[in-house]
């Protein structure tokens, strides 16, 4: 691809469907991705699931930019993916996000 940078943008969901301070779990290719939009009016992705106990992150609890696990109470900042409290040490995937009219779009690509 000549260093090329490829961008595969998928819609994922309608904006209004994540009001904010919610988030919500979308499936692109089989892959579970968390879609965080902050009280803030921020929008961020990253894998939704736990790299300490392989939970669904977005059956926990958001509070600003940081993702609390339902299963061991470990977190992850969803704005970089790191994680930011025991028992999780390593980060989960962050996805670049847009919002254009209305539609909520993440850059996947396996």
């Amino acid at each position: 691809m000549n260093g090329d940078v490829r961008v595969s943008w998928t819609k994922v969901a309608s904006a209004a469907e994540v009001a904010k301070g919610s988030m919500r779990n979308v499936e692109i290719d089989d892959e579970y991705i968390g879609v965080y939009h902050t009280m803030e009016d921020e929008w961020y992705a990253t894998s939704n699931i736990c790299t300490h106990a392989g939970e669904t992150l977005t059956d926990g609890t958001l509070e600003g930019c940081v993702v609390q696990c339902p299963k061991h109470g470990g977190q992850f900042d969803v704005s970089t993916g790191a994680a930011v409290k025991f028992p999780c040490v390593m980060p989960v995937e962050t996805y670049q996000i847009e919002i254009r009219d209305g539609e909520v779009y993440i850059d996947f690509e396996e």
